[in-house]
């Protein structure tokens, strides 16, 4: 069968350019399309010496993987705009769809370069225009949905009708989703990464037979293997039980599930590590047995992992949830929901808590703490679990759907 040559659309770096470098590997990437690009190694060097980590951050807008001379970037309007961006943290509907409309409209320009491609992968929210185009030239269209869609947003919003807290979050205006819901209608083959984004999205009238589900993958670097975990023969006031959450702080993720929690479990050797930046307005800082970092870098994440005992994951709504696989790694068992990614295996490798409540949470850490041994044997099946999740697999599963 013929290959297909794929021009990938692809706004920032998700997963660290995880689906181009895919089809890269499966030798069908034409033309990656991204807003930056940072393709020279002295600038990406002179970026990491910058004081501030938001544009340290810049130097990684970069692949070894993919070539250069395959990319198309934008100039210093986009670099601006990011600037701007990750400078305020939070910003509303209207510059966050002006920045994605800026984006479809000089990706379609510099589709036109092409001469050879016969396909179109786009990241959700950001594929509308370029689809339309590649639909006039009779070019197959894949849209990467990163997440379930609008029934996310009505997750969301149920809880924050339900949760007493002030929050940044606001919801999408109708025009977003009118545009979503043209994107999937225009795509031939819409990529999911877990079953719980397929049924949100077949919820919302797209049709099953259009959706694929492929797994993220994760690389096991020799960091991770070398790595022994360590727990102690019972836990106490002097070594806790440590639990980590990991990203940001929003109801969405549970956040408020883990609040509630620790003031149910207060009293008890039990810590709990709050790692990320808070979309919420309660104050925690006061509570004794949590703790609340801001953003960290990469090397800070690691030695959070590192430093924990368990991963908390109470999400209500999530397209996969790529810190399962990277605690993982680390040999740190997970307790989850089944509202993301289907990773953690219920006493094999972590905890599914169902129904998704805090005193189901603080159930699950109660056996924990009274029983060390259950990390233990979660924790020396973390690995092998991983290695299911490999970029080979993903690799495969990304060329069979284009």
């Amino acid at each position: 069968m013929k290959k297909s040559k794929v021009i990938c659309v692809h706004i920032g770096a998700r997963a660290h350019y995880l689906l181009p470098k895919a089809i890269e590997a499966s030798g069908q990437l034409d033309m990656l399309i991204t807003d930056t690009w940072i393709g020279s190694g002295c600038t990406r060097y002179l970026l990491t010496l910058l004081p501030v980590r938001a544009l340290r951050s810049l130097a990684g807008r970069y692949s070894k993987d993919i070539s250069s001379q395959k990319v198309r970037s934008f100039g210093f309007f986009f670099l601006l705009l990011e600037f701007y961006l990750r400078f305020k943290h939070t910003y509303g509907w209207a510059l966050i769809m002006k920045r994605d409309r800026q984006f479809q409209l000089r990706a379609v320009n510099k589709m036109h370069e092409s001469v050879q491609a016969n396909c179109v992968f786009g990241i959700s929210y950001t594929a509308l225009e370029c689809f339309k185009i590649a639909r006039q030239k009779g070019m197959k269209t894949i849209l990467f949905q990163v997440d379930p869609g609008i029934e996310e947003e009505l997750i969301v919003s149920d809880l924050l009708n339900t949760y007493a807290s002030v929050t940044s979050w606001e919801p999408a205006p109708e025009v977003y989703w009118e545009r979503w819901k043209q994107e999937c209608s225009l795509a031939d083959r819409i990529m999911v990464n877990s079953e719980w984004s397929k049924t949100g999205l077949i919820k919302h009238g797209i049709p099953a037979h259009k959706i694929s589900v492929i797994s993220l993958p994760f690389i096991v670097e020799k960091k991770h293997a070398a790595f022994s975990r360590v727990y102690p023969a019972a836990f106490s006031a002097e070594r806790p039980l440590r639990c980590l959450f990991l990203g940001t702080l929003t109801v969405r993720k549970g956040i408020h599930l883990v609040i509630q929690a620790a003031k149910e479990l207060y009293g008890l050797p039990i810590e709990f590590i709050c790692v990320g930046r808070s979309e919420i307005s309660d104050d925690f800082s006061t509570q004794a047995n949590i703790v609340h970092h801001g953003l960290v870098t990469r090397e800070e994440t690691d030695m959070y992992y590192r430093q924990a005992d368990v991963f908390l994951f109470p999400t209500f709504s999530d397209g996969f949830g790529l810190t399962q696989l990277e605690s993982m790694a680390w040999q740190l068992p997970v307790i989850a929901t089944t509202h993301c990614g289907d990773v953690v295996q219920h006493g094999k490798n972590g905890w599914i808590i169902e129904p998704v409540t805090s005193k189901e949470l603080a159930a699950v850490l109660k056996n924990i703490l009274s029983d060390p041994d259950l990390l233990r044997m979660c924790a020396g099946n973390c690995l092998n679990t991983v290695s299911a999740f490999n970029t080979e697999k993903f690799t495969a599963d990304i060329a069979s759907i284009l």
